[in-house]
């Protein structure tokens, strides 16, 4: 089984300078996830994006301006990054999730513009899922009483280590955050990865996680 952890807005080395996302409806400060309530986790506050829990549609922007250098010197990337590091991402992405895991995560249809002129459109996705999907003896130097991966030691400086995810715990999902790893982590199946590697996706990278 594979697993990948996808970043995106990942500029190519001819891009210069970067390009970032400002609302131009909506109000992103006043958006809540629906339900905060913790889970044994990572930290869940109410402005977690990234927390693999659905969020209100009150205040989600439906147009966004890009900055930065014009679509002329840096084209639009397919797949970027918005606040705190959700994804814009586009159709195919979309359409590829919701047949493999239907209803189950929140698209946003955004339109974006520089300046004033319209350049394209996609979706603000929201993951829908969060996992424990943390080896449970497989991580080196193994998980914490609390369920995190261990990154210190005893003397309290930090120690390498590496997390493993399970194969039975994953279960069939297809886009998930794992709660024990914190930081958001961008999760997605093989089948899935693979599927949107195909599509020859601009700004998105694919980084192998390691399965048992």
């Amino acid at each position: 089984m594979k697993v990948y952890h996808i970043t995106g807005g990942m500029m190519p080395e001819s891009y210069m300078y970067s390009n970032w996302f400002e609302a131009m409806d909506g109000d992103p400060d006043k958006i809540r996830i629906s339900d905060p309530t913790p889970d044994g986790g990572s930290l869940i506050m109410p402005t977690s994006l990234n927390a693999g829990r659905p969020i209100l549609p009150d205040f989600v922007p439906t147009k966004l301006r890009r900055r930065g250098p014009g679509i002329k010197q840096q084209p639009l990337l397919d797949v970027n990054s918005w606040r705190y590091g959700t994804l814009l991402v586009p159709q195919v992405f979309k359409d590829i999730l919701e047949e493999l895991e239907p209803g189950v995560h929140q698209f946003f249809p955004m339109e974006y513009y520089q300046k004033d002129e319209k350049i394209g459109e996609g979706y603000w996705f929201i993951f829908g899922q969060r996992l424990d999907t943390l080896h449970d003896t497989a991580c080196e130097p193994g998980r914490d009483e609390r369920g995190f991966l261990i990154t210190s030691g005893p003397d309290g400086k930090r120690v390498k280590s590496r997390a493993v995810l399970s194969a039975k715990k994953i279960d069939g999902a297809h886009a998930w955050v794992d709660k024990f790893l914190g930081g958001g982590a961008r999760l997605i199946s093989g089948e899935f990865g693979d599927r949107l590697k195909a599509q020859n996706l601009t700004g998105i990278t694919y980084d192998l996680v390691s399965v048992e």
